[in-house]
This record gives C-alpha cells, structure tokens and sequence, in this order.
C-alpha cells in the first residue's frame, strides 16, 4: 500500500544558494494583482505573457516586472507593415480611389467613389493614428468596400505549415451602413510568388474568415487559423457592404492590424518595431521625394543632380531603401510644370516632361526634357517655387 505524503515531510529543495521559498499563485488579466494578500516570491503570469514576482509582502503588495514583457515593439514579430497606420507617403487624405490603389503605405483600398480615407488620431493607447474610410453623407451609392494588405513571397514563406493569428483594433460610426455592423476579416494564402491578392492569389486558400460586429467604441478582435505548408504567399484583407442612404457618422476606422505567428494574438508592435524602421519597410515597396515634407518645406527642392544636353537632361536619384525590384513611376507622380532644371543649385528652365531610363533597386536615371544647356553641363531638377512637387517610385506588388 502506497505511504501517504503529509504536508509536514514537504520542504524547499533546489540547487545551493537557491532554496529561498516562491510560489506560483494564479494569472491576471494584464499587470500585477491590485487585490489579495501576497508572500515575498510568489509570481504571476499574465495573459499577456509578462511575469510578475512579490518582492515585498502584503495586500496586494509590491510587485516587479520580471523578463521582458511581451508588450516591447518586437520587430519583424508583425508582418503587416504600417498595421499602425502610421506612414502615408503619397498623401493623408483621398477620395473615390479605384480598385486596388495604394494609399496609406502598403494598404490598398477598393471604394465608392463617395468615399473618403483618411489618416486621423486614433486615442488608443500606445497606437497613435487610425485609418478612416467616411462615406459622404447623403450618398445612395451602395458598394462593397475592401482594405487589402498583400505580403511578399520572401515575408510570407515563414508561415508555411504555422498557426497565425490576426488582431486589429476597429469601431464605426453611429450611421454606420453595413449591415449588422459587419466587418469581415479574412486571411488567405497561395502557392504563386509575388502576386497581388486583386488579381487572385494562385491556389488561394482560407486560413482566418470570420465577421466582427462593430460598435461605437473601440474593440480588439483576434482570430486564429492555420497556414498550409505549401503556402508562399499571404494575404489579409477587410470588407464591408455599404447599403442605403448615408448619414453623418457612415465611417470605419481600423488600426493595431496585427499577423503573427502564434496560437492567439499578443499586444500590437510594429513590424519595423519603431517608426524608423516602419518607414524604411515601406519605402522598400514606394518612395516619394515630397517637396512639401522636405526640411523647411522647400519650394526648390532637390530631386537629383545629372548633367544635361541641349534637349534634356539625365538625372540620377538614389533610393532611401533598397526597394523589392526595380521601381516605376507611380501614378500619382508630380506633373512636369512643378519641376524645373538648374545650373550650380539655381532654378533655371522648365521641365516639359520626364521618363524613367533606367532603373534598379538602388537607383533610377530620370530623362527630363528641356532646353538651353549645353552638352555635359553639370545640372540639378529642382522644385519650380512651389511645395507641390513629388516623384513617387513604386515597386509594389
């Protein structure tokens, strides 16, 4: 017959110099206890994944942080780049954009044309800025409305045969006009390369589909699926059904998108994991030369030096990153008027029009066309005295 154990024959064991008492007492929601009496070692795990230890007893007593909390903006932990909706290279605000355009960095957007999508403050703690999609109010059109976010091959083949779990942070307005309040999520992968999800993943096939109710205020929804080991590539997206006659507050705001590898989701990070490191993300996929974001906001911004011939000049701008493939001019490029070519960092003749000559990741060659110089002069493409002038170069997928 098997001797029974009394809590009196129980003692501390553990390796010398270790043999100080501790106790695991339980989890919290998030932080340390705020009620109950506690011993000096007893510890906490929280369902963030932080732990917690008593280094002083009482009701509740005090409690230190232990480890590195799971909270830390952990780069490349995130693979949605600009899930924060921080970076908007080619603007903050636009209307009636068609299928698959690009506009907060790295989003595509599909809308009625009585929409508009803005940057705006979000008020969540720790996650500063949101993305608004306002329907015009009195609008008729109905649509179905999607935000897209389509991973590379190379950020995507880490999933293969792994549990992701999608997290956001999203609310609407109070004459919200989708039905039910839904918002559908959704995540799918296939087996192409460097495709777009517009255009239909190759193979694709549903990893997360789930709907989420919105309210007024904000909420955090997580879902959880598996990625098939054959996948090589990754898409999320977002969709929603406007129906009848818009009111004031018709609008979705969405941020804190979050994919990651994991059974659930844990606390938003950016995939860079600071601001710097998400800007130089997106600038692999787009980059602007912005004469209005340039320091002082110069009305004669530099764009590039090159030297010229007596109908055009050749000029060469380097690239902030080094971007996915070799970049196009994006659609949203700077008209020509706004451009000027100089001698020696003076403004000088106008920019008739301009083509890219050659390219590659690191840097491209701009044909600008113009009059007056001499073969080989050394020269400059300029802003023409206005802050309106950009270049955008994409490589996105």
């Amino acid at each position: 017959m098997a001797k029974s154990i009394f809590q009196e024959s129980l003692k501390l064991t553990g390796l010398p110099g270790a043999t100080a008492g501790t106790r695991y007492v339980g989890g919290t929601v998030a932080g340390a206890p705020t009620i109950g009496s506690f011993l000096v070692g007893d510890f906490i795990v929280d369902q963030s994944g932080a732990m917690y230890v008593c280094t002083v007893a009482g009701t509740p007593g005090t409690w230190q942080l232990s480890g590195v909390s799971v909270n830390e903006n952990i780069a490349g932990k995130n693979f949605v780049i600009n899930g924060g909706m921080d970076i908007w290279q080619r603007g903050t605000s636009f209307s009636g954009l068609g299928t698959g355009t690009y506009m907060a960095d790295r989003w595509q957007l599909n809308t009625a044309s009585t929409t508009t999508t803005s940057q705006i403050t979000s008020g969540i703690s720790n996650i500063q800025y949101a993305m608004r999609n306002q329907r015009t109010s009195g609008s008729t059109t109905v649509a179905t409305n999607y935000i897209a976010q389509t991973l590379e091959t190379k950020n995507s083949i880490p999933m293969a045969g792994q549990t992701v779990a999608l997290s956001f942070w999203a609310r609407a307005g109070a004459n919200f006009s989708s039905a039910s309040n839904a918002l559908n999520a959704t995540v799918v992968y296939g087996t192409g390369t460097d495709q777009n999800v517009y255009n239909v993943l190759t193979g694709s096939t549903g990893v997360i589909a789930q709907t989420a109710t919105l309210t007024t205020s904000w909420q955090k929804f997580s879902y959880s699926g598996p990625v098939g080991s054959t996948a090589t590539q990754v898409a999320l997206f977002f969709n929603w059904a406007t129906t009848g006659t818009a009111g004031a507050n018709d609008y979705l705001d969405i941020t804190g998108v979050q994919l990651e590898i994991a059974p659930q989701a844990t606390s938003f990070s950016r995939a860079g994991g600071s601001i710097g490191g998400e800007l130089a993300l997106c600038q692999r996929y787009y980059y602007a030369i912005n004469a209005a974001n340039a320091y002082n906001s110069s009305t004669y911004t530099s764009f590039g030096m090159g030297a010229a011939t007596s109908t055009y000049a050749i000029i060469q701008i380097n690239m902030a990153q080094t971007m996915r493939t070799a970049p196009t001019l994006a659609t949203q490029s700077s008209a020509a008027s706004t451009l000027s070519i100089g001698i020696l960092g003076l403004t000088g003749v106008a920019v008739t029009s301009y083509a890219i000559t050659q390219s590659n990741p690191y840097l491209v060659a701009i044909q600008a066309f113009c009059s007056g110089f001499s073969n080989y002069q050394s020269v400059g493409m300029y802003a023409a005295n206005t802050t309106s002038a950009y270049i955008g170069f994409t490589a996105e997928l």
